[in-house]
């Protein structure tokens, strides 16, 4: 029999994360696997049910619930009983120990200087703010890249793996249960549990072995750890799959124009200026023009122990960021350039067409929007902290957070809302920033009455946001969820 309250004392004064996952390789052989699925997916479920409650990282819950997945089992271990709730907190200890390692080690590498240091737990410990319907609507545009890549349909198959990722019953999925097995190609998005051990989460990075994974495979069941967080990996597999390499910016493209042609009349996706240079998006409203430029590049797992992080993250900001601000810039400028100008829709001026025209243009407001498909961490948030002069009043935003802002911005007051605060995201209020790198955070502190307080630069203030600031997009979570159910049922 457990004794609980010696086991949680051991655990505080562990003073590194090998000697944590030591223990937890000794507690866990003493329990079987459907009992551990049972423990983890609980833990991961009660954590998404109520964060303000259970405030440990998701994502370090669901990595290291798959590591100790692998654990072999004592035999006779079934004749072992144990108190759920008491080794649901064994475990929620467990996650808060090695994050307070991990997190404390960081602060004493040299390498990382306290920005990096926040990217890095950010990047580490967080998942993406993608909602389960985003997921749902980006895998029909990737419908072809997913059959090429796993052999399958994830689009078709989307409602069989919703029920794996929500359900709270069979957390330990027998081999052989329901529509496991009716599809050839369906052990494709499964790890095989025999190339999980604990030196892929102390020395390595379990996201490159989960990459394209829903969750593991043992010779009786899947353990699928119990949040839609999980299809990351499935996202991952696409975009990083050298398949995907010519053809994802243009989905990104496209993806981006569906959703903001919700809210505009007029937008125009690949148009071309008089010298053939080429703008993504182009959104004309009233005495307003939008210039959007779309990079789909990955922000690489280049986190790993922090090491060459700095000139790793200003290079990959240089190619990607600092690149689509030019763009963006380079159409703010044909348009201050000329009285008048002309948009066409190919960059062969012997066959091209016009698409449509801009008068008067000296008398517009112009903004310029970097759209990405990866969350960049605060290289989004804060990214005019790294830029030129010239590219500061450029907004860059990944396109689930624009989604989100559009929608809830319309709700509110109409879209004048989301001009609004698309003005106040490109002035420069440095001193002003969420404590999880949140573009959400961000908006929940601007639109907040209570809260009206924006320090100004060179007074040495800072604001930190914390994640209640988010609970302004309760409201599009819930549509959205419902909107999802529609489209499943029909």
């Amino acid at each position: 029999m457990t004794n609980y309250k010696r086991a949680l004392e051991k655990i505080n004064k562990y003073e590194d994360v090998s000697e944590v996952i030591k223990f937890a390789k000794l507690h866990y052989k003493r329990i079987n696997r459907v009992e551990r699925a049972q423990i983890f997916n609980q833990v991961i479920q009660d954590r998404q049910v109520n964060l303000e409650k259970f405030d440990f990282s998701l994502r370090l819950a669901v990595e290291l619930s798959s590591i100790f997945m692998v654990f072999k089992t004592k035999t006779m271990s079934f004749l072992c009983q144990f108190d759920l709730d008491k080794e649901k907190e064994i475990f929620i200890h467990i996650i808060k120990k090695i994050f307070e390692l991990d997190s404390s080690k960081q602060v004493f590498n040299n390498k990382l200087e306290r920005n990096y240091l926040s990217r890095y737990l950010n990047y580490k410990y967080d998942y993406p703010s993608i909602h389960v319907y985003e997921y749902f609507k980006l895998f029909q545009y990737f419908e072809e890249l997913s059959d090429e890549i796993y052999g399958l349909s994830i689009n078709k198959n989307f409602f069989t793996f919703l029920i794996f990722v929500a359900s709270t019953e069979d957390l330990y999925i027998k081999i052989g249960k329901g529509e496991i097995g009716k599809h050839k190609n369906f052990s494709n998005l499964f790890i095989d549990g025999n190339d999980i051990n604990e030196k892929i989460f102390i020395g390595d990075n379990l996201r490159t072995s989960y990459k394209g994974k829903l969750g593991i495979k043992f010779y009786d069941g899947l353990y699928v750890p119990r949040t839609h967080h999980i299809f990351e990996n499935i996202l991952r597999g696409i975009l990083e799959n050298k398949k995907s390499k010519d053809i994802k910016g243009d989905i990104l493209e496209t993806y981006s124009k569906d959703i903001i042609e919700n809210f505009f009349d007029d937008i125009y996706h690949t148009s071309y200026d008089n010298k053939g240079n080429e703008q993504d998006l182009i959104i004309t409203f009233k005495d307003t023009i939008i210039f959007i430029e779309c990079k789909s590049q990955n922000f690489k797992s280049i986190f790993i122990d922090g090491e060459d992080a700095q000139s790793i993250i200003e290079k990959h900001f240089e190619e990607v960021i600092v690149k689509a601000c030019k763009q963006c810039q380079r159409g703010k400028e044909y348009l201050l350039n000329n009285n008048s100008v002309i948009y066409y829709n190919s960059n062969n001026k012997r066959e091209r067409k016009e698409v449509f025209k801009i008068n008067k243009t000296k008398d517009k407001k112009i903004y310029k929007i970097v759209v990405v498909l990866d969350e960049y961490l605060d290289l989004a948030e804060l990214s005019n902290r790294y830029l030129d002069e010239a590219y500061k009043d450029t907004w860059v935003v990944n396109i689930f957070a624009l989604q989100k802002i559009l929608w809830t911005s319309n709700s509110i007051n109409g879209i004048n809302t989301f001009f609004e605060y698309l003005k106040y995201r490109t002035q420069n209020y440095l001193s002003i920033e969420s404590l999880h790198s949140d573009e959400l955070a961000q908006f929940g502190y601007w639109i907040s009455s209570n809260y009206n307080f924006y320090p100004q630069l060179g007074l040495n203030v800072n604001v930190i946001l914390g994640n209640r600031f988010t609970s302004i997009f309760d409201d599009y979570d819930a549509h959205f969820f419902e909107k999802l159910k529609k489209e499943l049922n029909k």
